[in-house]
Formats: structure tokens, sequence, C-alpha cells
């Protein structure tokens, strides 16, 4: 179904894990007993930012100090927080780096000495630690859009972790915050329609991570009157959505998007259908990667289209298996004799040769070479390897697949393979074409989950066969 389910927000699956325990105070908890001392790998100094002077870094020091030691009712503080902000959101890219490198140094300075009150609760200290006061203070800022920045913040400190590792304190610090900021209990959830403001039609254009909205020909067929987009917003981003998703109405399960997005498609009658298709879910900000709601979202508006339609009873999605060619690729020739030792795929061992790694494996089924004897084969040894790495290739007891991952997690049921269900680009590059309806019965999702967090997902019949 989407990027939120696959790398833009790293979603969090609620497999074995007590409702409690995502609580504030447990949640917030954690920061306090967290070792603050950042370990010496990664507090080790930055390479000199180029784009900042000696004599910046010594003052940009003594300007986040001051952010981080005072009380959040300090005037001169918050005037230091708010010249930092205006400087780093006026900065190019190579400037950001180099304020970011000067902030966890100074963050790791000042970890360890908070001040926290004696005897103050868990929950007390926690929130008092000096970087969350610092970022408390930039929230906090009457003018510019505090959450906003600090969105583009953690954006920006996720890209360039990999060159300042010390940032991950701070990282980890903010995405605690966003947990409880983002909180499903404060977000609204409002349905998208063609009648909703032209900016933030724009938006879906630019945020549509999974199927490409080609033109506003083609946003207007998925807003059509057969056709639903529901999205979650915060009470301080009115006009940004933070994730949504598109919803088709049709009489089947659907086995291919082409199907699904064609506008010269007459119009569902809304009497008749018996489906509800998931068919794209996308996260809109990088700076809430980590922080779920996905989950929520779609039992939110499963819930709000029974309530407008209820006799419809059936929901599934149609969703991409975005990482199955690089899968397949990596495989060798000897990794892969083994996976077509298994009953569903031995027949098909020799149609590549014995020797034939994952690499040629994948040109092959995604050319169109040979006459129709080629083809069939072609889907039949793509099915049944998309059905082994869906449910055998785990990490843990969960699929290393991120969308299997996202929706198993929810408690659905993987359903059934489609072949040729995306012809794109991006389909056949990432799967070969291939897509994956995962089912969603109400009744059976508490049940589905228990069974996923003992290590054997609930499929469907057809993809029981090829296992």
């Amino acid at each position: 179904m989407s990027a939120p389910e696959v790398a833009e927000v790293d979603m969090k699956i609620p497999v074995s894990v007590p409702e409690s325990s995502g609580t504030l105070l447990s949640r917030l908890g954690k920061w306090w007993t967290r070792k603050v001392d950042v370990p010496a790998k990664e507090a080790a100094p930055m390479a000199a930012p180029v784009a900042l002077s000696p004599r910046e870094i010594r003052r940009m020091r003594e300007q986040l100090r001051r952010c981080f030691d005072a009380r959040l009712t300090d005037v001169a503080a918050n005037e230091a927080a708010r010249e930092w902000r205006d400087r780093y959101t006026a900065a190019d890219a190579d400037l950001r780096q180099a304020m970011l490198a000067v902030l966890a140094e100074v963050a790791a300075e000042t970890g360890s000495s908070d001040g926290a009150r004696s005897g103050a609760s868990q929950l007390t200290q926690a929130l008092s630690h000096a970087r969350i006061r610092f970022f408390k203070r930039l929230n906090g800022l009457a003018a510019g859009g505090g959450l906003r920045f600090l969105l583009q913040l953690r954006a920006d400190m996720l890209r360039a972790r990999k060159q300042i590792p010390a940032l991950r304190p701070l990282d980890e610090d903010l995405e605690g915050l966003f947990s409880n900021w983002f909180d499903v209990g404060l977000l609204e959830l409002r349905r998208i329609s063609w009648d909703s403001p032209a900016s933030l039609l724009e938006k879906l254009i630019v945020y549509e991570a999974v199927h490409e909205i080609a033109s506003w020909a083609d946003l207007r067929n998925r807003l059509d009157s057969d056709r639903r987009c529901y999205a979650f917003f915060h009470p301080r981003l009115p006009d940004e959505p933070l994730i949504f998703v598109e919803v088709a109405f049709v009489p089947d399960m659907a086995g291919n998007v082409q199907t699904l997005l064609d506008e010269a498609a007459p119009l569902e009658d809304l009497k008749k259908v018996r489906w509800a298709i998931f068919y794209s879910i996308s996260n809109t900000q990088t700076g809430l990667r980590g922080v779920s709601f996905g989950n929520f979202l779609l039992k939110r508006v499963i819930e709000e289209i029974q309530n407008e339609f209820p006799k419809l009873k059936q929901f599934a999605t149609l969703s991409p298996i975005p990482g199955f060619a690089d899968w397949l690729r990596k495989q060798s020739a000897s990794q892969l004799d083994d996976v077509f030792a298994v009953r569903s795929l031995v027949r098909h061992r020799q149609v590549r040769g014995k020797e034939a790694a994952g690499q040629d494996w994948l040109a092959w089924l995604q050319s169109e070479e040979g006459d129709a004897e080629q083809a069939a084969a072609r889907q039949a040894v793509g099915i049944a390897l998309a059905a082994h790495y869906l449910v055998k290739v785990r990490d843990g007891t969960l699929p290393v697949d991120p969308v299997a991952r996202f929706h198993l997690g929810n408690g659905a049921q993987m359903e059934r393979l489609n072949w040729q269900a995306d012809a794109s680009k991006k389909g056949r590059a990432q799967s070969c074409g291939m897509m994956v309806n995962y089912l969603y019965e109400l009744d059976a999702l508490d049940d589905n989950l228990a069974q996923l967090g003992e290590g054997s997902p609930r499929i469907g019949r057809a993809i029981a066969k090829l296992l």
C-alpha cells in the first residue's frame, strides 16, 4: 500500500506489547532513566564545520547554553532560542549541518546537568531535562510556527545522523515528545474532497508516495463520489495532513491498481458495492518517523465508512511489496537453490538453471521475453517467490517486508497475491509488478495479531498453497 508503511515513518508494530507500555509516564520516564552521557565514539568532536568560523561557533555555543540551562520563562533564553531558530531557518544545507554539529556538542555537555528538583516525580524530572526544555522552548515561541519548525529540525537531524552521530540523544528525545504531542487522541480525522481548499489538494499531489498523481484530472478521479480520502490533522497544523489514505469502493476485491485509477471507468453504484479497498497510504512528515498512527488511521476510517455505508462489511488493501526485488537481487545461487527446494517451487528450479543467482531471476521476472508459455512460467515463479519472501523471510517473528509488517501488525490477513497488479515503472522495479491484498476482517483482528506474535502470520488459502 504505501510509503508510510514502507520507509518514511518506520511504523512500530504493536505485537506482544502491553497497551500500558505506551503511556505518557512510561515513555517520558525512559528519558530520565536512560544514560545521559553519549558514548565516546559518538561524542567525539565533529569535523570543523566550514560554514561557521571559530568565533561564530563560540558565540553559538554560548547562545545554546542559555537555551539549555535557563528556565522556560527566562526572557533572555527565549530570545536566544528565537535568534538561533531564525538563523537556522534562513540557512542553507551546509550551514544547517554546521549548526546541528554545534547543537549536538552543547547538548552532550549539558545533558547531565539539567537541574532537576530533588524528590520530583519521574515525569516531572523527565520534562525538566535540559534537552527537553530546549525543544519545549522552541515549540513555545509565540511567532514562527514552533511545532512546524521542530518537524523540519528533526527531518534535518535524521538526514545528518550519519555525519553527526552525537545527534542521536536529541533525536530520541524529540521523537519521544512527538509521540505525545501527536498522540492519536489529539488528532482530527477529516475527509478530503474535491471541494477542499486548493492549497490542501496541491499537498496531496506533492505528498502522494505510493501511486503518483499525474494530473488534476487524476486527483479529481481519486476524490470522486465512489472514492474517499481521509487524513489526520493536528490542531496546531490545521492545513497540513500528517498521513492520508485513499479508498475505492468496488464490487470485488481489487486485483490491480490500473483498474482502480482508470479515469475513464464509470462510477460505481454505491448501492451495489461490496468492498472498500485501501490502495494508498502516504505519510507526509519525515520529522514524524517512528511516531505510529497509521494503524489508528485505518481503523478510524473503517468506522467512518461503516457509519456512511452500514451494509458494507468487507475491507481489504491493494498493497505493494517494496522489499521483494532487493531481497531477490541479493540472493546467491546456492541460497535460491534452498528456496526452490520447497514443494511449490521445485518444479521451477530449472527454468533459469540451477546456478542462476537472484539478479538473473529478477531480470527474467521483469522481462517480457518469450511466448505465452514463458509468460505463464514467469507468473508462476514470481508469485511463488513473493509468497516465500512475504511469509518465510523474517526479522524475528515478523516479516522482513515493511508493508507486510504494518498490515499484519494491524491484525490483517495476507489474503492474495496479484500478478501484473502495478504496471508502473516503480511497481515493476520494486516487486516485478506484483501487489498483495491484506484482508481486514474486523472480528478476527485481535486473534490474527496474537497469532502473529507467536511467529505464525495469518494467511489465506491462495497463499498457503504456494508455500
